[in-house]
């Protein structure tokens, strides 16, 4: 039997990985529930990560990032090894350690500083690109989350985006390469209590503050000292050009209606309860400071 005889993976995908990595080990299974698979396995020696899937979106953007925006963090993340988006297949080397979410380290104010050290060479590590019309495609994907949200969201909140949408002036935006999803499930702290950060699957150019938003309505919720350290460690919020008092709050707020609308109706779809209520708390506190 094949190593790589795994249900999670498409005959094209074992053959595949059976020609560029024969009689690997799998050592485990850290396959995600929605559609991507990924196994840690070891080959001649190596330790590596394998993510699939058969759509490649993800891994896509995983790859651009590796390849574009990561050499700032390199040691602190994984290292790109393979990628085929015909197989659908992405590998890199495994670090060890100890994902952050479900550990002491999640509630530790240390843990946060250096996740902001960490945010902060990711953020810089690229020159910002200015966008003209950033605001205007994030206001169009919001509306389209809220036709979406209807019958999963009561109506008066949905007459709220509404209306604050139709008010909504788009404006130039600076982009930097963001990670998407940052938050402790995405950290790893390693046997030396250095923190490493990992997937890039939803890596993207951003305004810098898209990567705060899921800790804004979560971790520092909960403990404002988080987001004190966590700024320590990440420095003074950028400026844009010819503003004062930091970005502008109409393009922090259009985010956060945007990534708790998705969350809705991605967790819908998905049968993630937990997380559908997670987007719900959220709608709830951004609607509660228009």
């Amino acid at each position: 039997m094949s190593s790589w005889d795994h249900p999670g993976l498409s005959p094209g995908q074992r053959a595949h990985l059976e020609d560029m990595y024969p009689g690997a080990a799998l050592e485990a299974d850290h396959s995600w529930p929605f559609g991507i698979t990924v196994l840690e396995f070891v080959h001649r020696g190596q330790h590596l990560l394998l993510k699939a899937s058969a759509s490649s979106h993800h891994l896509e953007r995983e790859y651009r990032a590796h390849t574009r925006w990561l050499g700032p963090l390199t040691g602190d993340v994984p290292e790109l090894v393979h990628y085929d988006a015909t197989a659908g297949v992405l590998v890199k080397t495994f670090l060890p350690g100890r994902i952050v979410l479900g550990t002491p380290q999640e509630h530790d104010a240390g843990s946060f500083r250096q996740a902001g050290a960490l945010l902060a060479r990711l953020h810089r590590g690229t020159a910002p690109r200015t966008a003209q019309h950033y605001e205007e495609s994030m206001a169009a994907k919001t509306r389209a989350w809220l036709g979406r949200a209807s019958g999963l969201v009561p109506d008066d909140q949905l007459s709220l985006v509404a209306t604050w949408l139709d008010s909504f002036e788009p404006r130039p935006v600076d982009l930097v390469p963001t990670h998407g999803d940052y938050q402790p499930r995405n950290w790893l702290v390693r046997p030396d209590g250095r923190l490493a950060v990992i997937d890039f699957g939803r890596a993207e150019l951003r305004p810098w503050y898209s990567d705060l938003v899921r800790m804004d309505h979560h971790d520092f919720v909960r403990r404002a000292d988080l987001r004190t350290a966590f700024m320590a460690g990440y420095g003074q919020e950028p400026v844009p050009a010819g503003l004062e008092g930091g970005p502008p709050a109409p393009g922090r707020r259009l985010d956060e209606l945007m990534q708790s609308l998705g969350t809705i109706v991605w967790s819908r779809d998905m049968g993630d309860a937990a997380f559908e209520e997670h987007g719900r708390s959220m709608l709830t506190r951004v609607l509660n400071h228009l």
